[in-house]
């Protein structure tokens, strides 16, 4: 049976979000950058701190809350010196302003790394604009196609560029090489005359450019379907679409329900649940996930099973263990969770049930295009494994750690409490033509409201907002109170504040 697969974007609100569903089902969700942190692949004026020759690294102030690191290897030599023959000190300076390149993302404990050696990608080209020479993808196996493409790409670079042919760039004509090429070499003017005009360190940024980055990632896996919220969002993502996936356009619609596209396609739900400790199996197992500073820890356990002992519990224990398998290949890539992962599987007696359940597990993780290894099982039947980490978890991303409990739990973030109501909030006034809405909320969320930190976003809610200051609410719940009329929730407004 094929699996449909759908890219589904929205904009409203004024931030960008995106998913990837399979069969209707969700398997990865991003969103666009808030704050200071550094993604990878995005562009920094770096102001350089610090200077290390006994480790051959540097650390450079790009804005964000902490300084990012920048390894002597992926800092250009100077005056054209070859690279092996310069330290750290000899490359740059500190206060010296240079161009960077988040290489690696950064975390909560960790900085993120750098690199001089900036890349631009695209769908069948990596531009490299300060480094020259031809590379081709390994898995281009035949020698005249490689040939061949060699021979198309050299006319088209300039001095001091160089060029990285995916392997898609195989089967795609000498026009789409060229036009993609022009595209990124616009790209990077548009980069350098921003960052002339910085005055201090800072995120270089381009209109548009987490769209894009985005239509890239997802689209070069295949896709059936691209689905947008949002009419400025939808014509960028169009605009992306021409250049990098032009075959593809008529598979780009434009979404105007009434119900929010996440709703209506269960993204949100399905983002609920990646954020809870806790995930169910169809057998009546459950797996247990928990963060610590050092690896990632999943417990599975088998719930109740009604099976005796010895051949029956070890096919009952089998069968939980092997839908875990697949379960936490599944966990492991919505939630975006990298380093060292641990996984208590239920003990099995047989080795060949033993052997069975690494197979089932590395076939599900081959699916991911995020690279795993899986180190195999312990004495104690514990399985290590490792998933390269490109971004911060899910967790990272959507929460903030938990004030009163000492940073030991987390809640939802304000940011992503602000956007959940109004959300909401726009569901119910398509579905009632409301004026106006009274709303409590918790202290946080009340206090960041009313100092007018919502309309930094540039969003526009459209509707009345009467605000109740709810202490006793939890700090990631609020409650709508009323949705309709202008003079009725101003009415229930006052008499709220009066009784109060």
């Amino acid at each position: 049976m094929t699996v449909v697969r759908q890219i589904a974007i929205s904009g409203t609100g004024g931030k960008v979000r995106a998913a990837l569903l399979e069969g209707g089902r969700l398997r990865e969700w991003r969103t666009a950058h808030e704050g200071s942190e550094a993604e990878v692949g995005e562009l920094f004026v770096g102001r350089v701190a610090d200077v290390k020759p006994g480790i051959q690294s540097a650390f450079v102030d790009i804005g964000a809350e902490k300084n990012a690191y920048l390894y002597v290897d992926d800092a250009l030599p100077r005056d054209g010196m070859q690279a092996q023959k310069q330290a750290i000190n000899e490359r740059i300076h500190v206060g010296e302003a240079i161009l960077v390149q988040v290489s690696k993302e950064g975390s909560e404990l960790k900085a993120p790394k750098l690199s001089m050696r900036v890349s631009l990608q695209g769908r069948f080209l990596v531009f490299l604009p300060k480094e020259e020479g031809i590379s081709l993808s390994r898995k281009i196996g035949d020698k005249e196609k490689r040939q061949s493409l060699e021979q198309t790409l050299a006319p088209l670079l300039e001095k001091g560029e160089g060029i990285i042919a995916r392997t898609e760039a195989a089967e795609a004509s000498q026009q789409q090489l060229t036009d993609e090429l022009t595209y990124l070499r616009k790209n990077w003017q548009e980069i350098l005359q921003q960052a002339a005009g910085m005055k201090g360190p800072g995120r270089v940024s381009r209109s548009g450019e987490w769209v894009e980055k985005i239509v890239q990632d997802f689209s070069s896996r295949g896709f059936d379907e691209v689905i947008v919220e949002h009419a400025p969002t939808y014509q960028q993502v169009k605009a992306v679409m021409t250049v990098f996936a032009s075959d593809r356009l008529q598979s780009v619609r434009w979404y105007q329900g009434k119900q929010p596209l996440f709703e209506q396609l269960g993204v949100e739900a399905g983002v609920e649940r990646a954020l809870q400790r806790q995930v169910f199996l169809k057998s009546g197992g459950h797996l247990v996930i928990d963060r610590t500073e050092a690896m990632t820890v999943i417990d599975v356990n088998t719930g109740s099973f009604t099976g005796g002992g010895g051949q029956q519990r070890e096919q009952a224990v089998t069968a939980t263990n092997l839908e875990a398998a697949e379960e936490i290949a599944y966990q492991l890539r919505l939630r975006d969770i990298g380093g060292i992962i641990l996984i208590d599987f239920i003990d099995m007696k047989e080795q060949v049930n033993k052997d069975r359940l690494l197979a089932v597990l590395k076939r599900e993780l081959a699916r991911d295009d995020v690279p795993s290894t899986v180190l195999g099982m312990t004495a104690l039947g514990l399985v290590e494994m490792t998933r390269k980490r490109v971004r911060p978890s899910l967790v990272e991303r959507m929460t903030e750690p938990c004030a009163a409990c000492g940073g030991h739990g987390r809640i939802q973030s304000i940011e992503e409490m602000y956007l959940r109501l109004q959300n909401e909030v726009a569901a119910l006034k398509r579905g009632q033509e409301a004026e106006a809405m009274l709303v409590q909320l918790p202290t946080r969320l009340y206090q960041w409201m009313t100092a007018g930190q919502q309309e930094q976003d540039g969003s526009d809610w459209s509707i009345g907002v009467y605000k109740l200051h709810e202490p006793l609410l939890k700090p990631d719940e609020y409650r709508i109170m009323y949705v309709g009329s202008e003079k009725e929730a101003e009415h229930l407004y006052q008499k709220h504040k009066q009784m109060s």
